[in-house]
């Protein structure tokens, strides 16, 4: 039951909750989005999951006690292929390390249960223990998995794609660590926490390296799939279940089955099929690629003059950036994550081109939730071939190589400073995109500034942002305002920054998802505990 990487209602992305994008559903009065932005969510209407019954708290464990059952009678049970015994054992290992990941990274720490529930169990028994230490148990069950023969590094048949691997347990454990080790869990910046995950994720990528995993090569590029970009391409391309991919040997964990209809769902409207913008990345993230030269647009200590983020501050050691064609010269992960003014969609002749000035096409709306709210569309995992009847869009991928290496050079950086190893992991991803690398002079300030603007931009969409943002404690300082930019003129074009959404998301309770009101009750009046968090 692995979770949906498209996680919100309506086919739209975890960015619309975070400053990466503004979802074009907030135009409908008492839309989900717009409740969200205004501050409506509650323990009894999670708006993260689209006003749902708390469906992931519930499935997670409902799938938890599913593993839980398995492994404790497993090896009682008669198995007509023995191999398989052992295998399965490890998948479930990694599905139940899996599942504990995403509830604790959503709600916080909570009890594990490594057992079925017991009828005459003791309730003072149950009580929520550190982040760390449900951090520990996880990486226990990721290296049971690991301790398992059977269980592969790759599956390499298609009736495997989906199930758990030795490398999505060792992916976990990186991740998982990484935030045990990050502010909002350590709070005193314990710097043995951070070795331990520099450890962790080197140890991870060294195992990745001798099962032939790699970075998405440009040489390596599927000539059958029209792209704009590599970078883009890899995201529309299928998971090969080879040991060894031809392609794609950067995917350690990816969706089953294609994405929902991103094009349809989350695209402009070049046709009568896309039935609505879906998700418009923000002028902030825009502003988060820097120009061909690596040289960040605005100054990255302060980007912005103003509290609403209309007066830039622009980087005066910058000559490559034109702010009359602010979309030239840039990062080209921008334009293959990003429909830009001008953008061409149809990749075979490029002469579609995407108008999203004041009067074009596809212009930006603030009452038609079919055309952009920030004046940008999302291109990653929309492959333009797509229509109302075939769909071609990308796969979604949970873990995959780039995040392992900008993990270890977080985690290297705050464990050893600024090393040759951690700017060496940073410059992998940098310079796969086409940008130069970062000299190992690099002070220790800005070393930190361009990690985390390069997760930003190498992993947008991915559902990092979103985490990311809480791990490090700035979200209060990043997700309460999403701008855009108003295009005026036809051929020139005038470029005006504008506020599109004031959101009520910053008090401290929104660092982590409430505890569904209704389980909170029954762990009341049954157990008289309380797991709430704080402000909900």
């Amino acid at each position: 039951m692995p979770l949906n990487g498209m996680s919100y209602n309506s086919n739209n992305f975890f960015g619309v909750f975070t400053d990466e994008a503004q979802d074009a559903e907030d135009v409908i009065a008492g839309s989900v989005s717009l409740n969200y932005y205004r501050g409506a969510m509650t323990s009894s209407i999670n708006l993260m999951e689209g006003g749902s019954n708390n469906t992931t708290y519930n499935n997670m464990y409902r799938a938890i006690r599913s593993c839980n059952i398995f492994i404790d009678h497993i090896d009682k049970a008669t198995i007509t292929v023995e191999t398989n015994r052992n295998r399965w054992k490890g998948e479930a290992y990694t599905l139940r390390a899996f599942y504990y990941w995403h509830m604790i990274k959503r709600f916080g720490p909570l009890p594990l249960l490594k057992h079925d529930l017991a009828s005459n169990l003791d309730s003072a028994t149950l009580v929520r223990p550190t982040f760390y230490n449900c951090v520990k148990k996880i990486l226990q069950d990721c290296d049971s998995a690991l301790a398992q023969p059977n269980l592969p590094w790759r599956s390499s048949l298609d009736g495997d794609r989906g199930s758990m691997t030795k490398s999505v347990a060792v992916a976990i454990k990186s991740e998982a660590i990484l935030f045990a080790a990050s502010p909002q869990w350590n709070a005193t910046n314990d710097n043995v926490v951070w070795k331990e995950a520099a450890a962790i994720t080197k140890a991870t990528l060294d195992s990745l390296a001798k099962r032939n995993y790699s970075l998405y090569n440009p040489k390596d590029a599927n000539p059958s799939i029209k792209a704009y970009s590599d970078y883009q391409r890899l995201f529309l391309l299928k998971p090969e279940m080879v040991d060894n991919p031809t392609y794609d040997k950067e995917t350690i964990y990816a969706q089953r089955t294609q994405l929902a209809n991103v094009w349809q769902q989350n695209g402009p409207p070049m046709s009568t099929d896309v039935q609505k913008a879906g998700t418009c990345p923000s002028q902030e993230l825009v502003d988060a690629y820097e120009t061909l030269n690596g040289m960040p647009v605005l100054d990255p200590v302060n980007p912005y003059s103003d509290a609403d983020h209309l007066v830039p501050n622009y980087n005066a050691l910058n000559t490559q950036y034109d702010k009359t064609k602010p979309y030239l010269n840039r990062d080209p992960r921008l334009l293959s994550t990003i429909f830009c003014n001008g953008s061409n969609f149809n990749l075979s002749n490029n002469t579609q081109p995407v108008n999203i000035y004041v009067g074009g096409s596809q212009g930006i709306s603030t009452t038609d939730r079919r055309y952009t709210r920030t004046g940008y569309y999302l291109r990653k995992f929309a492959n333009y071939t797509s229509t109302k009847t075939a769909n071609s869009d990308g796969y979604w991928r949970y873990f995959r190589l780039a995040e392992m290496y900008l993990n270890y050079a977080e985690a290297d950086y705050f464990a050893n400073g600024v090393t040759v190893a951690a700017v060496d992991a940073l410059n992998k991803t940098r310079v796969r995109a086409g940008l130069p690398a970062l000299s190992y002079s690099i002070s220790t300030t800005e070393f930190k500034q361009r990690l985390q603007n390069e997760r930003r931009v190498e992993l947008a969409f991915e559902e990092h942002r979103y985490f990311d943002v809480r791990r490090w404690k700035i979200q209060s300082k990043v997700e309460g305002l999403v701008t855009g930019m108003s295009i005026t003129g036809t051929g020139t074009y005038t470029y005006n920054r504008v506020v599109i959404s004031r959101r009520s998301v910053t008090a401290s309770k929104y660092m982590l998802w409430p505890i569904p009101a209704a389980d909170q009750i029954k762990l009341s009046q049954l157990l008289k505990l309380n797991f709430q968090n704080s402000g909900w």
